[in-house]
């Protein structure tokens, strides 16, 4: 065998070995992000639901405003209001893994094989994470979701719908932009 096919031997070899280690990491991701998936049916899906219907019931049509209300992959729901065509007001729950940065089941890819094989599938992994455009963020325990929808709701008030204090900044922003 010459030392040109004994190179291309060993980059084939490295290549398949390479292969095979993203293949059981991607299995074993799938694994994760399915359970994650099943979580979010189980225990939320119908919950996302009941809560745009609400949200929905309670929008008014206004010339100034637009909104709108989605229920997104992966596993979140947002509320989005658009004012005089060009300022943004969000609200938004997702559900999120717990330990890891950036929040996001998708960045499990990125864990070693080690740590995907010791994943303990347990509710308690998620979290549910409500914010606003308005810098709010707050993060709440799998298990007090009724405490992250009430946040979610008095959040809806606030920057949505402009009840309570936020009230007078919105009608002040308005008045200033019609000035112009």
């Amino acid at each position: 065998m010459s030392i040109v096919d004994k190179l291309d031997k060993k980059i084939s070899d490295k290549k398949n070995k390479q292969k095979l280690i993203e293949e059981e990491r991607d299995s074993l991701f799938k694994k994760i992000y399915d359970f994650g998936e099943k979580v979010y049916k189980k225990n939320i899906a119908n919950d996302f639901i009941k809560l745009k219907k609400l949200f929905e019931k309670h929008i008014e049509k206004d010339d100034k405003a637009t909104v709108n209300i989605s229920i997104s992959w992966p596993w979140s729901l947002e509320i989005k209001q658009t004012f005089l065509g060009n300022s943004t007001s969000s609200v938004k729950i997702e559900l999120v893994h717990n330990d890891i940065i950036g929040r996001s089941i998708l960045l499990y890819r990125l864990k070693s094989i080690k740590e995907l094989k010791s994943y303990k599938f347990l509710d308690s992994n998620f979290n549910l994470l409500v914010s606003s455009s308005g810098s709010i963020s707050e993060e709440f325990e799998f298990k007090n979701k009724e405490k992250a929808y009430e946040n979610l709701n008095d959040l809806f008030q606030k920057e949505i719908l402009c009840l309570g204090e936020k009230s007078d900044e919105i009608l002040q922003r308005l008045q200033r932009s019609s000035k112009k």
